[in-house]
């Protein structure tokens, strides 16, 4: 590292340089020298900034999460109300009136490519993935108090799996946005399906495991 500083805007410029060229032209696009090009530097300055492809992209998960935050946080003070469900399914299958979501939805499909050769970017996803799973469990345990915590986990599992999915459908294979609607509907029938349970029994012991 030079004794220069780095500049947070300069980062920053950066990781939406990134976030668009992976979005546009997918993983197989992502080299220094097209996110510089993308983002307006040289390649040196890149290089200064980032002299890892894994970190920059670790970076970048990390960069969007904090823009979905932002998104959520704006949306619940707007809407002003403790029981928030709705407005997160809203949010995510993207049918919440004045509250969009972000427009490089394709990115995390790139992301998702390039983490089959990146421990360090898998990890991060699946942290991420697993964070907005908990937010899930908490709504869902607020908004439902009848629901028992395991069919909670596994409610939350299918929400981020299944809001994965449909925008890989909608956002990256450019189906109709007429199906955000079609998708929340499910989710709802989804939730009254486990309501309607009364055994409650769970499908597996431990939603989010994972493969030792």
């Amino acid at each position: 590292m030079t004794s220069r500083s780095q500049s947070p805007e300069k980062k920053t410029q950066i990781l939406d340089a990134a976030a668009a060229l992976l979005a546009r032209d997918g993983v197989q696009a992502l080299s220094f020298e097209n996110v510089a090009h993308e983002a307006g530097l040289s390649r040196q300055l890149l290089r200064y900034y980032y002299s890892d492809m894994d970190v920059l992209v670790g970076d970048l998960c990390d960069h969007l999460s904090g823009v979905y935050q932002r998104l959520l946080i704006s949306g619940i003070v707007d809407i002003g109300q403790v029981e928030r469900l709705d407005f997160f399914l809203d949010f995510f299958f993207g049918v919440a009136q004045d509250h969009p979501m972000p427009a490089e939805l394709e990115t995390y499909d790139a992301m998702v490519a390039y983490s089959v050769g990146s421990p360090l970017v898998r990890e991060k996803m699946c942290a991420q993935y697993r964070v907005l799973g908990q937010v899930i469990v908490h709504e869902l345990a607020i908004a439902h108090p009848s629901l028992k915590g395991a069919a909670c986990e596994e409610l939350s599992f299918l929400f981020v799996s299944m809001m994965h999915a449909h925008w890989s459908f909608v956002a990256s294979l450019g189906h109709s946005r007429d199906h955000n609607r079609l998708a929340r509907n499910a989710f709802a029938r989804l939730i009254r399906s486990y309501l309607d349970d009364p055994a409650g029994v769970p499908a597996m012991e431990k939603p989010w495991s994972r493969e030792a």
